[in-house]
């Protein structure tokens, strides 16, 4: 069983593959692949919205993510996403510059039924008993409580290739997302909502 999760950084994506749950291999992938990468791998567990705005989703990991609730990203419709970013538009610019990944995921998803949406706060939070974690991500000490979290569930990624010069923050939560990513693969996932929604005809819901 090979499974991959996936998280945003600079210029592409961070990936980081399992094999029967233990590090395999990491790459980083251009923004624009299709994933055809990863071909041989059954789930793609990746840190991004699917599916636009409002979402149950988005409150449902809010609520799981008490104390830490502003983690999670407000999905915007679709149509804010089509707009030029400018005043008044009622989204920040970094929340609309992620509009052109979202898109394409989202497109990429409704042809791929490997495609997960997952996010990293929401997985370290369950590896962790869903108890709240004690630092933020960005700090020293994030670092060393997420890398313990990923080695408890038998996850080491100290032998890095590709992503060895992203940042340690998005290979860590690419980590997580490649954990979530077994538990699908297994069966074993919980989602949030509890019963995904339906929204376009579509599925959206983050899973853990």
């Amino acid at each position: 069983m090979r499974v991959a999760g996936l998280d945003g950084t600079k210029g592409g994506w961070a990936t980081i593959i399992l094999e029967e749950g233990l590090f395999s291999d990491d790459r980083l992938l251009p923004v624009e692949t299709r994933f055809d990468e990863l071909s041989e791998v059954s789930i793609l567990a990746i840190d991004i919205p699917i599916g636009f705005g409002p979402r149950a989703a988005d409150s449902a990991a809010r609520e799981f993510l008490r104390g830490a609730a502003s983690t999670v990203f407000t999905t915007p419709s679709r149509a804010l996403f089509e707009q030029p970013f400018g005043p008044g538009l009622g989204i920040s610019a970094q929340a609309h510059a992620l509009g052109p990944r979202i898109m394409r995921v989202t497109q990429l998803a409704a042809a791929d039924d490997r495609i997960y949406e997952v996010h990293p706060e929401v997985c370290f939070r369950a590896m962790n008993a869903c108890q709240p974690l004690r630092y933020r991500k960005k700090s020293a000490g994030g670092a060393l409580e997420r890398l313990a979290l990923l080695r408890r569930h038998r996850i080491d990624v100290g032998d890095l290739g590709e992503t060895a010069h992203a940042p340690l923050d998005d290979v860590l939560d690419a980590a997580a997302a490649a954990w979530t990513a077994c538990r699908l693969a297994l069966g074993t996932a919980k989602s949030l909502p509890e019963r995904p929604e339906i929204v376009d005809g579509r599925s959206v819901a983050i899973w853990y």
